[in-house]
Parts: C-alpha cells; structure tokens; sequence
C-alpha cells in the first residue's frame, strides 16, 4: 500500500503535470484480507487489493475529470490530458465552488506497523492457538479474523492534503459443543493494535460459554435486569445514534434541547476525535478538520450533529464512557438478571420509538444473588434504545466493538458493558 510520503509524490506530480486553473486529485489505495475456519479447518484465506485515482480539472468555467488505476507517470500524464479534453468538451458551470487551502487536522497514527503487517502467516498463528485451546476444552470452534488496510487523501491546486490511512483487524468466534447444544461467543473487533487481540483468552471466553450454556432453563417472558457485555451493548447504542442529528423527526428527541436530561446520569457519550484507541478518521466529508464533541453528558443532551460549531457526526470515533468495573464484578452486583452475551437478527418495529426487536444467542445466563445461576433459554427481545439508557444503572469497561452488523467494516466504538433495569423479553427464541 502506500505511505504519506508516496501519496504526496504522487499528488504532486499530478499538480506539476496540470495546467488546468484548478485540480483536484482523489486517491484511494485498499486491502482488504481475512482469514475464516470452522471444524478445525482454515476454509478460506482472501485478500484483495483495490487502488483508483480521479483527476478533476477547471478551465474557466469549464469541468472534467477522468480516472486510472494505474500509477505509473505515462498513466497520470495521460489522465491528465483525458480530464482537459473532457473539460474542454463540457459547458460552462456556473457557480462553481472555491476549492478548500490547506487544513489543519488533529493527528491520528491509525497505520500502526503491526496493523499494517498483519498478514496470513499471523492470521493462521491465532487460529492455531484457538483450536487448540478448543480441542482441549472439548469445543468445535468457528471464526473470523479480518483486516482492513485503507488509504484515502484528498489534494487540490489550493494547498488542501486531506490524508488518512487506517490498517485495522479483529477476532471474532462462536465454540459449540459437539452435539451443537451449546453455544458461546466472544470477540474484539476494530483494532489497530493487534497486541491488544488474545485469540487464546477470547477462544477460552467462547469455549466456558458455549459448556455452561448446555441444558437451558426455562424462565418466563418478562421484564429483567440485564447485562448487555460489549457487543451486545454497541449493537443496541447503534439504535439510536442517528437521532442525535440537527433536525431529527425523533418524536423523543424533536423537542429536546442541549441542556435537556434524555437519559441516566451514567450515560455520557463523546466523539473523541484523536482517540489513541480508536481509528477513524479526523476529517470530515467536506474535508474541514473534525474536532471532538460531547453529545450527552450524563444523561444530559450537550450537541446536535449538524448545529453551528458541531464538527464531527456520532458515528466518528464514538466513546461511551465506562468504569474499571469488569463483567464478573457487575455480576457480582446484581441481585438477580440476565448476563447477554449476543443480540442476532434486530429489526426495527416503530420508528417514531426506535422499538426494536431481536433476539439473544450464544449465551444467556441468570444471574441470582451476584452468582451465574445457570443457562436460560435465549429470548425474543422488544425495547427501544430511548428507554433502555434511561434505565442504565450500572456501566463497565469499554473495549474497542463494531456497532454494525458486519465486522469489518462501519464504525467502532470504545463500547462498555452496561447494565439495564426492565428489559422485555416477549417470548422464548428457539436460537442456540
């Protein structure tokens, strides 16, 4: 892949190359890797490579643009000269906005060289250790390790480099017993450090659910104190992220304004742009600097996406504030509940409530006086975002988790386990 200094040489070139009246360069260079198993077996080990350049020029009033996947200099010269013939050919645009000078960006080291190098042969290294452990402990695992090495830049004729390269990985794996009765997940995702991935810790976390999770209880449906642990919490927190945007159709949140209490005073949720932890980007869409914003504080609403002053969205490097306290001693606190492992397959109910449903898998424990009781058999959830954070009452240490439904991909956030009064649970899931 490429480095800043190869992207500035390239940008450059393009920039002395021209003789347009203005230039504007798109540079984006992808890898894109992963390794899966299931059975004991490596079934698939990928990797793709993707890099395209797009060259837009200005003559006058005049606009074109062409593109190359191909970085040598006859390339960039000849795209170069497509893009002035094809603004030659073109009518004139009136309007045509200022281009952006130079910007100063807050610092983001998201390519760290074990990222960056981290490739098949360590990627089969992990697996090693977790089937191991697997076999050991008498579990079947099955798992994913993806990476993602991103760069993308942005430069023009005024001065703008809006550069920004991320190399990220994770672990993600479900054990099973044999028989499949039992299930157990564990995981990290959105890493930049890999030192911070123990394929060893989490194939044992998997492996202890998936044995502890064998011949359910049945409980009724009802409404329960829950633990949501990271993943579980981060695919809920992803609910309702969207509502904190200027102008939202929320019925909840339509009124509400900064200064406003929406939530439990141990929900405090940030972008912390420049968070050594986490990778995204500290450059916005229109490629002016993000800076960091809080938008609750203690259950208190502070900003807007989109208000005056407001530079960044909820989905850059969101951070919900968490304590030191573990999984184990938040179990330890609690009378009676259930410990969530894993939300599958949520859909959306109402809109105007951000009611959702889903349902648990891959461990659910009761929790009675302090103490993991045993397995329950997995539920069919319905509760809105908008009323679970206003019945936290406990919050755990964050880890680094993707909200979305994919692993390799969207926003991760520094997510906490949490603990929620009155959760419903509507019905038995025949899910494992």
């Amino acid at each position: 892949m490429y480095s800043r200094d190869d992207v500035k040489a390239i940008t450059d070139k393009i920039l002395n190359m021209s003789r347009a009246d203005a230039t504007v360069i798109n540079f984006n260079g992808q890898e894109r890797s992963g390794t899966r198993w299931a059975n004991s077996t490596i079934t698939t080990n990928l990797v793709q490579y993707n890099q395209n350049l797009s060259i837009t020029v200005r003559v006058g009033q005049k606009q074109g643009g062409a593109s190359t996947r191909d970085f040598s200099d006859a390339s960039l010269q000849s795209t170069v000269d497509e893009a002035m013939a094809a603004a030659k050919d073109s009518p004139d645009r009136e309007n045509l906005p200022e281009l952006l000078g130079p910007q100063d960006y807050v610092e983001v080291d998201a390519a760290l060289p074990s990222g960056v190098g981290f490739g098949p042969a360590e990627r089969a290294m992990m697996v090693k250790e977790s089937l191991d452990l697997s076999e050991e402990m008498g579990t079947v695992g099955a798992g994913y390790i993806p990476k993602v090495y991103n760069t993308e830049c942005e430069a023009n004729s005024e001065g703008l480099f809006a550069f920004y390269s991320v190399a990220e990985a994770g672990f993600i794996l479900t054990c099973r017993t044999p028989d499949g009765a039992g299930s157990g997940w564990a995981g990290i995702t959105g890493i930049k450090d890999v030192s911070m991935i123990n394929a060893r810790e989490l194939t044992r976390v998997a492996s202890e659910k998936a044995l502890k999770s064998v011949n359910p209880r049945a409980i009724e449906p009802g409404r329960y104190t829950v633990i949501l642990e990271p993943r579980a919490n981060a695919r809920f927190l992803s609910l309702m992220t969207g509502i904190l945007n200027q102008g939202s159709n929320n019925e909840f949140i339509r009124n509400k304004q900064p200064g406003d209490r929406i939530f439990s005073e141990g929900m405090t949720l940030k972008s912390d742009i420049g968070n050594p932890v986490l990778r995204q980007t500290p450059i916005l869409n229109d490629n002016t600097p993000a800076a960091p914003v809080t938008w609750i504080e203690k259950g208190v609403l502070r900003n807007r996406a989109g208000a005056d002053g407001v530079r960044a969205t909820p989905n850059m490097s969101p951070v919900m504030d968490g304590t030191d306290l573990s999984i184990d001693e938040m179990v330890r606190q609690t009378r009676r509940g259930l410990l969530v492992t894993f939300f599958w397959y949520i859909r959306g109910v109402d809109n105007a409530t951000l009611l959702n449903t889903g349902m648990t898998r891959d461990g659910l424990f009761l929790i009675e006086n302090g103490e993991i009781a045993g397995p329950v058999q997995n539920f069919r959830w319905n509760m809105s975002p908008l009323v679970g954070y206003n019945n936290l009452t406990l919050v755990g240490r964050p880890v680094p988790m993707h909200m979305g439904e994919s692993y390799d991909g969207g926003t991760t956030g520094l997510i906490p386990p949490v603990r929620i009064e009155d959760f419903y649970m509507t019905s038995i899931s025949p899910a494992v």
